[in-house]
């Protein structure tokens, strides 16, 4: 999978009105852009590119239980098999991306009975996004036919990326979730061709930690 994942420290107060400001200023950063991959050719490395431009756009995360994914888990809504391996389909191409089976379909499809599963709501959450990066993949991703796989992968980065905190017996997500692409000269370089849905470039802040992590995929070529 061609999927980046970093770590980066601030030292300053964050406010939650100066989340733009942060991100903007994180890809303009001379001591980030040592540091921050970026997918050059065939792989993800160094481009040490300050950004002119970063668009920003704020991505809701606000599930705290798999239980959200349920509804793929139930064989009536022919996503799986009762074995719970992924229903097989005619293969169809969407925006260049193989569409073998009924959980593809169900992301993908906008024609299909599957993807009425998920409102739109609910597909714009940070997790349904994060599931979409696996489930597709990058161009030479070779597919599960198990759903589980995807959903327990789904769970493992989603525990590591979000953070889940606890106040007089009330649960909250603390970690601020921004979708970006940052631009050199004009040009994306974070993801690269964000037209294409599977790259993607999102831009976490821990305000308790006071962490960045960053999360970059790209389909490919």
């Amino acid at each position: 999978m061609n999927l980046s994942c970093q770590k980066f420290l601030f030292n300053e107060t964050f406010h939650l009105y100066h989340k733009y400001n942060l991100a903007e200023a994180f890809f303009k950063d001379s001591n980030v852009t040592e540091k921050l991959k970026i997918w050059c050719g065939n792989e993800f490395r160094e481009g040490n590119l300050s950004a002119d431009e970063v668009e920003i756009k704020q991505i809701p995360c606000s599930i705290m239980s798999m239980t959200f994914f349920d509804k793929l888990k139930n064989p009536d809504n022919n996503i799986i098999h009762a074995t719970g391996n992924i229903r097989q389909k005619f293969d169809d191409f969407i925006d260049g991306i193989l569409v073998s089976d009924n959980l593809r379909a169900m992301l993908l499809d906008e024609e299909s009975n599957e993807y009425n599963l998920y409102t739109q709501d609910e597909r714009n959450e940070f997790i349904f996004k994060l599931f979409q990066l696996l489930v597709i993949g990058g161009e030479y991703c070779q597919y599960e036919n198990d759903l589980d796989n995807y959903l327990d992968l789904t769970k493992s980065l989603y525990k590591d990326f979000v953070r889940i905190q606890k106040q007089e017996n009330n649960l909250f997500i603390t970690t601020i979730v921004l979708e970006v692409i940052a631009k050199s000269n004009d040009v994306p370089y974070f993801p690269h061709k964000p037209e294409h849905k599977q790259n993607i470039g999102f831009f976490l802040i821990d305000p308790t930690s006071r962490e960045i992590k960053t999360i970059l995929h790209q389909y490919g070529n």
